[in-house]
């Protein structure tokens, strides 16, 4: 690398030798038999792109995306190089700190954009991490809950362009604007600001499974997300289901709230 490279690097390990790691391994390699192949990734463009010298075996072990890219008969397996120019930074940064030490690394002791973790779970969703979906739904879960709030409608257009119709993360702020909103008196004004059909379609349904039920006297205790995150989690979930462009109909254990059921063709 040259000099103003290496100043403009976020290093995971010591720079070795680059290119093709060989086969993914099958166990999470622990720090002492991570080996000096390492993968450059350059996130952004322009003045927002950095670039980030990652060992590729963890790489490779956790994302289904970067063992394609670096394993496979691609350009990036011979360089180790990957480029990510649409992607942002500081969801990188979280990213890098999550696959060496399995922690998000966010402060607990401040409000965590909602933006912010709804872009991890669409990254996660990118590079094909179940793993770290599940880590960013656990921690939208823990934001919900310490401070209650509805996503705002350029997050819900944000998710419903970057997801598939059977996407958890759609069920989950589905959920949430089920539980916690209005909606009676704002189905309305849902129409008039531009929100996806689908997605009001869901939460109307939703709220009369919920609320119209012999046994729904309910309480805020009983919010599906609050009580078990893992109802929206990845990892027990079949693979392909993320990954498919919405029109694609797929029966997953996480059905929208449609008129015809999860395989309508809402959007």
């Amino acid at each position: 690398m040259t000099a103003s490279s290496k100043q403009n690097t976020r290093e995971g390990s010591q720079v070795g030798s680059q290119g093709n790691p060989g086969p993914a391994p099958k166990e999470r390699p622990s720090t002492k038999q991570l080996q000096k192949t390492v993968a450059i990734v350059k996130v952004g463009t322009g003045p927002r792109q950095d670039q980030y010298v990652i060992h590729a075996e963890l790489l490779c072990y956790y994302s289904l995306f970067f063992k394609k890219a670096l394993t496979g008969n691609f350009e990036e397996a011979k360089t180790g190089l990957v480029q990510l120019p649409d992607d942002d930074l500081e969801v990188f940064d979280i990213f890098q700190n999550w696959l060496y030490k399995q922690d998000l690394g966010l402060d607990p002791s401040q409000c965590v954009r909602f933006t912010l973790l709804l872009s991890l779970w669409v990254f996660g969703d990118k590079v094909q991490v179940p793993s770290f979906q599940d880590a960013a739904i656990e921690a939208l879960r823990d934001r919900t809950i310490n401070t209650p709030r509805i996503i705002r409608l350029k997050d819900v257009l944000y998710v419903y362009e970057n997801t598939s119709r059977e996407s958890p993360l759609r069920q989950f702020i589905v959920d949430l604007y089920v539980w916690e909103g209005a909606i009676g008196e704002s189905i309305e004004k849902f129409f008039e600001e531009g929100y996806p059909h689908a997605f009001i379609i869901s939460i109307v349904q939703g709220y009369y499974a919920e609320f119209h039920r012999p046994s729904a006297k309910t309480v805020k205790n009983n919010r599906p997300y609050a009580q078990n995150a893992e109802k929206y989690h990845m990892e027990n979930r079949d693979p392909m289901a993320a990954t498919l462009p919405p029109g694609n109909t797929v029966v997953t254990a996480f059905p929208l709230y449609g008129p015809d059921g999860p395989g309508n063709k809402l959007v």
